[in-house]
């Protein structure tokens, strides 16, 4: 892999500025250098760096990096599985196996491979300085190392505390609706016993759920939820490690801010832009993060595009509105279903549902890996209501019919 580590800025002066070294800012850097603008990434962190995630690439994640960066997912980057095993409160509900494949891989690696692509694809790099302030009327940032860039378009992809959103509307996020996660890194020989399975568990946290995610070399465990009513989240977590025999003091916890579908109505102003994380893309159902990251961060560029070469930088947040309404569409729909899988009145219920209802559980994979939407959940729901119906009625009428003469 190329080393994108190097930086190559050799001016102040740019036309599209990215903060942000995830997914979402690598595809809108990659999109924008590959496009001719003279674009820089600035991120505080030198890669490869840590980053709190579960690291999983669905379907739809796979086909929006292809399209992005123009070539296959490496088979080094990932490991594979097409088995699937859902759980509420440890209790398991049902399987799912060889209907989808799902890719899982450690953000550390690929957050540093697509970066490199970035910078091969021309964008110079800052890394390692952080965000001091951003200054909207001359159009600059001034970063911690004391360097400064001027932008025409700037490009927020800084994560859920992001400074550029912080800079646009005085706080990164909203603190009552904010999600919180926890999670550790148990390399295979702590699990030996435990297979190449994704598991979800949708009751191990208040409007949350927990994960475990097979890697190459480890497990990715985490348990999250809304964070003002997971108080007690880290004992949240002690339970779900130890039902899988391990303890949390033989681990390093990592914990983060998520945006659990809260993307913003607004996210930017005139020539500055939200993508990723810091405009709240996160599907609260799936967790789904990191295509919405890819999709957004490649939207925000190619608004920005589009505005540059008609000499209005200020006309780029309207032009990224669209692409980024079809994301925030998906996720709003998500907070809405959420309530039948996360309520306390429904969890039990839809648990016992969901353990017999193949269609749910099908429709949930085909959510996920974006073969369909949340629209598509009314009509899902309306066939398993007759299908139950009708098995239903099977069983109550053979109870009713007179027993044989004997």
């Amino acid at each position: 892999m190329d080393d994108p580590m190097v930086e190559s800025a050799v001016a102040s002066e740019f036309d599209v500025v990215v903060v942000g070294g995830g997914p979402s800012g690598s595809a809108a850097a990659f999109t924008s250098a590959r496009a001719g603008l003279r674009t820089c990434l600035v991120d505080k962190q030198v890669f490869p760096r840590d980053k709190l995630c579960g690291g999983l690439l669905t379907p739809r994640s796979r086909a929006l990096f292809e399209d992005i960066f123009k070539q296959s997912l490496h088979p080094n980057l990932t490991l594979q599985s097409d088995k699937v095993s859902f759980f509420s409160d440890h209790r398991f509900l049902a399987s799912q196996n060889q209907y989808t494949v799902m890719h899982f891989t450690m953000r550390r690696t690929f957050d540093a491979y697509l970066l490199s692509q970035a910078s091969a694809a021309g964008c110079a790099m800052k890394l390692g300085a952080g965000i001091k302030s951003v200054d909207m009327t001359r159009r600059e940032v001034l970063l911690t190392d004391g360097g400064r860039v001027r932008y025409r378009v700037l490009i927020g992809a800084d994560g859920v505390n992001s400074t550029v959103a912080r800079s646009l509307f005085g706080a990164s996020f909203n603190p009552k609706t904010i999600g919180f996660a926890l999670e550790i890194e148990a390399p295979r020989a702590a699990l030996p016993q435990q297979p190449d399975v994704l598991e979800i568990d949708f009751g191990v946290a208040a409007w949350g759920y927990g994960w475990v995610f097979p890697k190459q070399e480890s497990f990715t465990i985490g348990v999250g939820g809304i964070h003002r009513l997971n108080p007690d989240l880290r004992d949240r977590l002690v339970a779900y490690l130890a039902a899988k025999g391990i303890a949390i003091g033989d681990f390093q916890v990592k914990g983060h801010y998520v945006p659990f579908g809260e993307c913003r109505q607004r996210p930017g102003r005139a020539n500055v832009l939200l993508a990723g994380d810091a405009a709240g893309t996160v599907d609260p159902i799936t967790g789904e993060g990191i295509a919405y990251a890819m999709q957004t961060g490649r939207a925000a560029s190619d608004a920005a595009i589009a505005a540059l070469n008609a000499d209005a930088p200020d006309r780029a947040f309207e032009r990224y509105l669209p692409e980024y309404g079809r994301a925030a569409r998906d996720i709003r729909q998500a907070k809405m279903w959420r309530h039948l899988l996360f309520s306390p009145m429904l969890k039990r219920p839809f648990a016992r549902a969901f353990s017999d209802a193949r269609m749910l559980q099908t429709g949930y994979l085909d959510i996920l890996a974006g073969k369909k939407g949340y629209d598509a959940l009314y009509g899902i729901f309306g066939r398993q209501i007759v299908q139950s119906s009708r098995t239903f009625l099977r069983k109550r009428l053979s109870t009713l019919r007179p027993a044989p003469p004997g």
